[in-house]
């Protein structure tokens, strides 16, 4: 009996031990793959979110009438880029969109989502913030990034003033994902052909259609 009780003793302490370590080695999958999720997700030269997470985080927007009502999105493109990398050579360009990044991180608060969505461009979407806030914001960084001294730490060279041009437009301005994008992006286009170095509203622009967005009311 005492032999065949610490047999069972044993075994079962087997058992525990064995679920023990599945149990870590899930945990550990799990963590790996989350990892990957985010490596995923995120832009490899800048570290912020990438078009593949901004995708779906604009899609998000739609999903929900406050989502709706109380979302904006921000299109950001570096003025005269082409330029910069013509001229110094693109890993300086990498450098320069590297430091825009981090204007843009330093510069928000921490619920605001930001990604690099292209070579030179930039998106942000803010929100529970009205169209003036909204604005505010984009100007404060268009400003901020305008009076930050763009040198090589390792030269000294000067590589000039460095500006962005930006367009905004409120979600509940548009039918979806690619009109609130598209819309911004007129925004955007409005900036660059109006002298670029500034932040132009879709709400402001003559010709605009009007909003229809309950079409997309979810129940």
């Amino acid at each position: 009996m005492a032999v065949a009780t610490n047999s069972t003793i044993d075994h079962g302490r087997q058992v525990a031990s064995t679920l023990s370590d599945k149990t870590a080695e899930l945990e550990s999958v799990k963590s790996k793959l989350e990892e990957y999720k985010r490596l995923a997700d995120t832009d490899p030269l800048t570290h912020i979110w990438n078009r593949r997470a901004f995708d779906k985080e604009i899609t998000r927007i739609y999903n929900s009438n406050r989502g709706i009502l109380f979302n904006a999105l921000v299109l950001v493109d570096i003025d005269r880029f082409k330029d910069i990398n013509d001229r110094y050579g693109h890993p300086v360009g990498d450098k320069i969109i590297q430091s825009i990044a981090d204007i843009f991180q330093t510069s928000i608060r921490g619920d605001m989502f930001v990604a690099r969505t292209g070579g030179e461009e930039f998106a942000l979407i803010i929100e529970g913030a009205s169209e003036d806030a909204t604005y505010d914001v984009a100007e404060r960084i268009r400003a901020l990034i305008e009076q930050t001294p763009f040198t090589s730490s390792q030269t000294g060279t000067n590589y000039g003033t460095v500006t962005v041009s930006m367009g905004i437009c409120m979600a509940s301005e548009a039918e979806g994902p690619e009109d609130l994008y598209t819309k911004a992006d007129r925004a955007l286009y409005r900036s660059k052909v109006s002298g670029r170095n500034r932040v132009t509203r879709h709400s402001t622009m003559a010709g605009r259609a009007g909003k229809s967005w309950l079409l997309y009311k979810k129940d």
